[in-house]
């Protein structure tokens, strides 16, 4: 199967999964519950095996499920992993987890915001982070950090594909630029050489 077939099947699996948790009133508990199934199986690399093999049929796949995560996910989730397992569809179960989670921040209204710093913030100055980037774009923010020791200092920050970039190695960088521009333009002007 080709890897944009893959990805159609996550994104109809995800949406009718995402539209049968709103109607059942169970948004946050199938998120859960698909974090949970999620870690199951990449930490449990024979079971995810198991249910992935050609060997067995999707029926017995669906019933392995059912008697290992009965009791443990609401009957919704159990249903849906049922049907995957039911289906040979296991494997999408990661992809299915991360499309759930862009779905369920947009149901709360939350943005995804990238931030790269120089050295790791404390709480603080994360809680005072979120606090301003959720007042700058009047909505609830969701903050994903990374260190990185070569920006010097500063921020870079990434929303929906756009990035401000207000690191301290950017400033020096544009600076070193604006002079070597200047000193281009003033040897063109006076003939001299600029060695």
């Amino acid at each position: 199967m080709s890897e944009i077939i893959r990805h159609v099947v996550r994104e109809i699996y995800c949406e009718v999964l995402f539209e049968l948790a709103q109607e059942a009133d169970r948004v946050d508990a199938v998120k859960e519950d698909l974090e949970a199934v999620a870690h199951v199986l990449s930490e449990n690399a024979e079971f995810a095996a198991l249910i992935s093999s050609h060997n067995i049929t999707g029926k017995e796949k669906a019933e392995i499920v059912r008697r290992v995560f009965n009791g443990k996910v609401n009957d919704l989730m159990l249903d849906f992993l049922s049907v995957l397992a039911k289906r040979n569809r296991m494997t999408s179960l990661l992809g299915i987890s991360q499309k759930y989670e862009t779905l369920f921040d947009l149901h709360y209204d939350r943005h995804m915001v990238e931030i790269t710093l120089a050295a790791k913030p404390d709480e603080k100055q994360l809680e005072k982070l979120q606090k301003n980037l959720s007042d700058a774009i009047k909505g609830t923010v969701k903050l994903a950090v990374e260190v990185d020791p070569d920006i010097i200092g500063g921020i870079i920050i990434k929303k929906d594909g756009r990035m401000i970039d207000n690191s301290v190695r950017t400033a020096v960088r544009v600076a070193m630029k604006t002079v070597m521009d200047k000193t281009t333009i003033n040897v063109a002007k006076t003939g001299e050489s600029a060695v």
